[in-house]
């Protein structure tokens, strides 16, 4: 159930012990993950920590069997911290004629 909490929380953007565990109590998503018995959040925490190595195996399987389904696609991501220096003053923008 734990397990299933944390994937659902990750997929859904929420991230935060704290969060998933209100989203446990507020949400119908989540209620039916914990079947009506929400855990606090102390205890998605220690769950989490106590697992960790293993809930990273399972979120790299979970990212491959979704590649494979064609849900995502995996590659590599490229930032560039370019910084180019704007222009746009308000007086420069927009004019009253």
């Amino acid at each position: 159930m734990m397990t299933a909490l944390l994937l659902h929380g990750y997929a859904s953007g929420i991230y935060s012990s704290r969060r998933i565990a209100r989203a446990a109590v507020e949400r119908a998503d989540f209620m039916m993950i914990v079947a009506g018995d929400a855990p606090d959040f102390r205890t998605i925490s220690e769950f989490r920590r106590r697992h960790l190595k293993a809930l990273a195996d399972l979120f790299v399987q979970v990212l491959k069997l979704a590649e494979k389904a064609g849900l995502v696609k995996l590659g590599h991501v490229a930032l560039d911290g370019t910084k180019i220096k704007a222009n746009a003053s308000k007086h420069k923008a927009m004019s009253y004629d």
